[in-house]
């Protein structure tokens, strides 16, 4: 399997921009022969919706845009973030959600079930948390897929949060995790998104892709450094830092490499220890 990543400066409530851009990503991704593309948390709409979420022209909008990608999904399966609507009354009226699309039409939704609340996040204002995991079936592999913050709390070792997705979504003998993200910059948070990709793949034995946010978004910085990691562990790509990126990689190739790939990148804490 080929596996295609997308880091793209995604602006808020910018829904044909955004949508361009993914379209593109995708058409390049087919002329690569990937089989599955992967863009970031609330891609769609772009990080952090706020206040718009409350909106309902804005949620429509970002259906507008998932039917789109899924007509743009022959030939090619997409995992992407965008809100989507609560069917229950009881609870927030949203999820904050990875839409998995192929075949051109949505075959399945991750929900979100760790929303952070503390720093510059406000998730649990407008979201509802997921409660069930559920691998994605897709060309013969079994695909986790998780969103930001749900692969923090391993060992369920946070105190802010009662759950572990992964500790669920391994009992069903997935290949590889994907985690789509949008994680804002700070000078030492690099490192540490690095290191958590680590351990998950350690913990769970696993391949992991996790793709990011970058540009700016009012008073954050998103800065990229979309990871690739071996199941031993070892990064196997970082994809540049504050600027937008594309890659294809060979799954099989990752499961069987014992060594780096493309890390030719600095982190932003190094960088700003060199000016």
């Amino acid at each position: 399997m080929k596996i295609a990543l997308a880091q793209i400066n995604y602006h808020i409530g910018n829904f044909e921009a955004n949508k361009t851009k993914m379209l593109e990503a995708i058409e390049k991704a087919k002329a690569d022969k990937a089989d599955l593309i992967l863009f970031s948390e609330l891609a769609v709409c772009g990080y952090p919706p706020r206040d718009f979420l409350e909106f309902n022209d804005f949620i429509a909008s970002c259906d507008a845009v998932i039917q789109d990608l899924a007509a743009a999904s022959k030939g090619i399966g997409i995992m992407v973030g965008a809100p989507s609507t609560n069917p229950n009354k009881e609870g927030k009226p949203l999820y904050n959600s990875g839409y998995f699309i192929a075949d051109g039409r949505v075959e399945q939704l991750a929900h979100k079930a760790l929303l952070p609340t503390y720093d510059v996040f406000d998730e649990n204002r407008y979201f509802e948390p997921g409660t069930e995991f559920k691998v994605v079936n897709y060309k013969g592999k079994r695909i986790a897929l998780t969103i930001c913050e749900d692969i923090w709390n391993i060992g369920n070792e946070n105190p802010l949060y009662t759950t572990c997705p992964m500790d669920t979504l391994v009992t069903q003998q997935p290949d590889f995790m994907v985690n789509l993200s949008a994680s804002p910059f700070d000078y030492k948070h690099a490192e540490a998104r690095v290191n958590i990709c680590k351990e998950n793949a350690t913990r769970y034995d696993l391949p992991v892709f996790y793709v990011n946010h970058v540009g700016a978004q009012t008073e954050l910085i998103f800065d990229g450094g979309s990871l690739v990691v071996t199941a031993a562990g070892v990064v196997y790509d970082e994809m540049p830092y504050f600027k937008e990126a594309y890659h294809v990689y060979d799954l099989e190739h990752i499961i069987t490499s014992k060594e780096t790939h493309h890390m030719d990148q600095v982190r932003p804490k190094q960088k700003i220890a060199l000016i």
